[in-house]
């Protein structure tokens, strides 16, 4: 019963089947990308700078741009590398493109989870809400601090759940081996997220 949270959701899913699932989870994963990089350039254009620390030297006054033009090749580069990480340490019972196609919604879902914030932040900035506003809302604790925060503790155990759901195609007959695989390619793109996404 402890593993009914992480019940097989088989990967062929909706969008993923079809004889060319590793090409649909690369427009997914790219799809979610391009989200970041028309909320990036709706930000950038509205003024507003990162609210949470910026790493590698970057100015925080054009890190939107920055993030504009590099969110499409940052998400697919971390699926790439996550699903690397699954087919290195699996048992390779399972093709390159199963592996694929399950990582895409591993974190691809995630990842739409998490862009909900900056997403609503880039709508009310575009109609004319200054940041200042903006974070004076959520830096108060509270309820709407807490809705900001359940979207990016969500978006973390969801990936994680996904990423062990995928790395049992590799761990078939061990679970161990799949919570251990599946959290070392979560790491991989919430390490990612956390240093490059604002």
């Amino acid at each position: 019963m402890a593993f009914v949270f992480f019940k097989r959701i088989k990967a062929r899913r909706g969008f993923l089947k079809g004889r060319h699932p590793h090409h649909r989870a690369f427009l997914f994963v790219g799809g979610v990308g391009v989200l970041y990089a028309a909320t990036s350039a709706v930000l950038g254009i509205a003024g507003a700078v990162p609210t949470a620390p910026v790493f590698f030297g970057l100015d925080a006054d054009n890190y939107y741009f920055w993030q504009m033009a590099l969110a499409v090749p940052l998400v697919l580069a971390a699926w790439i590398l996550a699903s690397g990480v699954l087919l290195a340490v699996g048992k390779k019972e399972h093709g390159r493109t199963a592996v694929l196609a399950e990582t895409a919604w591993a974190w691809g879902r995630p990842l739409l989870v998490a862009w909900v914030p900056s997403a609503v932040q880039a709508g009310f900035m575009a109609l004319g809400m200054g940041q200042e506003e903006w974070v004076g809302i959520l830096s108060r604790p509270g309820f709407w601090q807490t809705v900001y925060l359940a979207f990016y503790a969500g978006a973390g155990a969801l990936a994680v759940r996904d990423f062990i759901l995928a790395a049992r195609l590799v761990h078939k007959k061990s679970w161990l081996g799949a919570v251990l695989a599946g959290i070392a390619a979560a790491a991989v793109v919430l390490g990612a997220y956390v240093a490059f996404i604002r």
